[in-house]
């Protein structure tokens, strides 16, 4: 794997990046690397982008959603 060295980096940016990396729970350069990845990812241009990012930010809350299967049905026999 390739190595990427930053010098000259301003402590502003070194401190922001740290307290980003500790709210996801990584380090400093897992952080560095999520950045970079997200910044170059091909850009999302299908109708489902909107859909999609509010189902990963859901599903990153760590919460659990049931099927609707089952209330549809007990509503449609009522």
């Amino acid at each position: 794997m390739s190595e990427l060295v930053l010098d000259g980096l301003d402590d502003t940016i070194l401190g922001d990046l740290r307290v980003r990396a500790a709210r996801h729970g990584r380090t400093v350069p897992e952080e560095a690397k999520a950045i970079l990845a997200e910044a170059l990812a091909p850009k999302r241009t299908d109708s489902w982008a909107a859909v999609d990012a509010i189902y990963d930010r859901l599903t990153a809350s760590g919460k659990t959603f049931t099927d609707s299967t089952e209330l549809l049905r007990e509503d449609r026999d009522r």
